[in-house]
């Protein structure tokens, strides 16, 4: 076939391949509300831009139009700004929560939103170049042709699925739920004092309905991640999404506050969910992602025989 033919067909095939690689591994940024459907449309026209993007640079480079890479380098920074403007609207609805997530943990969630864009880009433009390589090359026809960009498009598919799967504080710690329990009215969960509940149906509501919870580390690297603020904050968001909270606005003594126990460097906290569920608790500590931020805590303890 001429080349003209050819770089349609690889076009093709690749903004495809480039769409469907990023519906595959498509999560919703505000992870509150997961059914938004204006969060899915706007997915979907990302990954077709950005599939676009990726598609055509192979071809424009052979057919020597070599401004491609202009538009492909303008078409990143255009995903980054869009990253940056999720960034800041998770901030600005950051006061509104009744469990904040941190500042943290929204610039990780608005850096994976940026990644998952170069998804599409990186698949489509590795089926295009597998599409096109395979036909002048290796003279495929046209079906031999397509099953090789597929092939290409799922090798790169691995390759972020293996950057974009972190870890979660599943794989660090062990949960246990502990007694809450009043000294006076310092509140107190496995023996460590979280904080001063004034009022007495507070603290009969804490007594009645609320759960204790101890996190504890593995070692002391996974100590030095849970003992950061960001990533108790982090856990504490997740548990409030997963199970609710029994609180309103004007309540902030039943607000979740994490305090590490220097005894054994775990972390404890009360919270009061909507429904008093301790094992779909114990899951939504332990599903909790690991912040990039917090990994680096501790590492020295890493090769230690302290750690072993």
């Amino acid at each position: 076939m001429d080349d003209a033919t050819l770089f349609r067909r690889a076009f093709g095939v690749a903004l495809i391949l480039g769409v469907l690689s990023r519906l595959i591994v498509l999560r919703i940024v505000n992870r509150q509300q997961p059914t938004l459907p204006q969060d899915y449309i706007e997915q979907l026209i990302l990954s077709f831009i950005a599939s676009a993007l990726g598609a055509i640079a192979f071809p424009a480079l052979l057919d020597k139009e070599f401004a491609a890479l202009t538009f492909l380098s303008v078409g990143i920074q255009q995903f980054q700004e869009v990253a940056s403007e999720e960034e800041l609207t998770l901030s600005n609805i950051e006061p509104n929560e009744l469990v904040n997530k941190g500042i943290t943990y929204i610039h990780d969630i608005s850096k994976n939103y940026e990644v998952r864009n170069y998804l599409s880009i990186f698949s489509s433009l590795a089926a295009s170049m597998a599409f096109i390589l395979c036909n002048n090359i290796l003279k495929f026809n046209f079906i031999m042709c397509v099953i090789s960009a597929i092939i290409a498009t799922g090798i790169v598919g691995y390759i972020f699925k293996k950057i974009l799967s972190n870890k979660s504080l599943e794989d660090i710690v062990d949960v246990e739920v502990v007694p809450i329990e009043f000294d006076g009215a310092l509140l107190k969960i496995g023996g460590v004092v979280i904080t001063n509940i004034g009022l007495e149906n507070s603290r009969k509501r804490y007594l009645k309905k609320g759960i204790g919870l101890k996190v504890i580390p593995k070692d002391l690297v996974s100590a030095g991640i849970i003992g950061d603020p960001a990533q108790q904050q982090a856990m504490l968001y997740n548990v409030y999404i997963h199970m609710g909270i029994d609180k309103d606005v004007d309540e902030p003594e039943f607000t979740p506050i994490a305090r590490t126990n220097p005894n054994d460097n775990s972390v404890n906290f009360g919270f009061i969910p909507l429904v008093k569920d301790i094992d779909l608790t114990v899951e939504a500590i332990k599903s909790t992602p690991i912040l990039d931020s917090s990994k680096g805590n501790n590492n020295a303890y890493s090769k230690s025989k302290q750690n072993k």
